[in-house]
């Protein structure tokens, strides 16, 4: 019988080289996904590399003989469309500080700190196990930032709704307030869970709004605001108001496509997307950064050249 447990003593990523020499020779184990197809193990020389067990029916699988208790998760096939992170080695380091054998687990065992390191990385403890001799010890549970990309996938973010003011349609020379719904304007969070036989690993993805990016159709550079934009309110006197998005443009809308087909009605498409930053929060204090995520509005803004007469 193995039992995991949270690591009740801080081992640093220093140790870990010193700590390394100590390794039980043994023969390494790692979960497979007997239906998913993403489980697979091979063995060659000290490594056992494996998929990233997301899903499908976990098993066992043993490496060859005489391999030192190191096991390699590919990451492979972890679903979202993402790039996976680097490969994380597990090693099993003896620590005679655990304590005795678990409640109900087979005495003649002893505990191991679990180690997980991926390429260029010092790596951290992920918790101790209690490894029964003569038994490999599992695989852990799956890499958090594997996790972290699934849950990313599956956040749900709004769509931004365009506002332009003080008027609907826009004057030459004049600035033209830009907004979108300040409604959207938090964070939105998912959680996403992954099994293997060595256990669950749950992770919440949040996404936060940062900026905007304004495509106001006119050949000059995007504006960009931090923030969503402040309507104009018609009721409120325009002296006692102020806002940081706006535009002003230079030229007028005259032959642009016309959203009516009303050559009259020629306008500038206008795209409004909305930067968010995505981060994770994990088992252990584990934490990370996903790649940004951009959501899109459109719109259409029609923008007038004011005759001036001269006498």
């Amino acid at each position: 019988m193995l039992r995991r447990q949270i690591l009740p003593v801080g081992v640093t990523a220093a140790s870990f080289g010193l700590l390394a020499t100590m390794l039980l020779p043994g023969t390494a184990f790692a979960g497979q996904g007997g239906t998913s197809g993403t489980g697979a193990c091979s063995g060659s020389g000290n490594t056992v590399t494996c998929g990233a067990n997301q899903g499908g029916s976990n098993g066992a699988q043993s490496g060859p003989a005489g391999v030192s208790g190191v096991v390699t998760a590919s990451n492979a096939g972890s679903g979202g469309g993402s790039t996976p992170p680097p490969s994380c080695t597990v090693s099993y380091i003896p620590y005679p500080g655990g304590g005795p054998a678990p409640a109900g687990a087979n005495p003649n065992g002893s505990w191991s700190v679990e180690y997980c390191a991926a390429a260029g990385t010092a790596g951290s403890a992920l918790g101790t196990i209690w490894v029964v001799n003569g038994q490999p010890p599992p695989p852990p549970p799956p890499d958090p930032a594997v996790v972290a990309a699934q849950a990313g996938s599956q956040l749900q973010l709004a769509t931004p709704t365009l506002t332009f003011s003080p008027a609907a349609n826009a004057y030459v020379k004049f600035p033209e307030w830009l907004a979108i719904n300040a409604t959207i304007w938090h964070p939105f969070t998912t959680s996403s869970t992954a099994c293997n036989a060595g256990g669950c690993t749950t992770v919440t993805a949040t996404a936060t709004p940062t900026y905007v990016t304004w495509d106001t159709g006119d050949p000059v550079a995007p504006t960009v605001c931090n923030y969503p934009g402040t309507p104009y309110r018609p009721n409120v006197p325009f002296s006692e108001q102020s806002t940081q998005c706006s535009h002003t443009y230079g030229i007028s809308s005259y032959g642009q496509p016309s959203p009516d087909g009303n050559p009259n009605d020629a306008a500038f498409p206008i795209i409004a997307t909305v930067v968010w930053n995505v981060t994770w929060a994990g088992p252990a204090g584990s934490t990370g950064q996903l790649a940004a995520i951009r959501t899109q509005g459109t719109s259409t803004l029609k923008v007038e050249q004011i005759e001036s007469v001269q006498k």
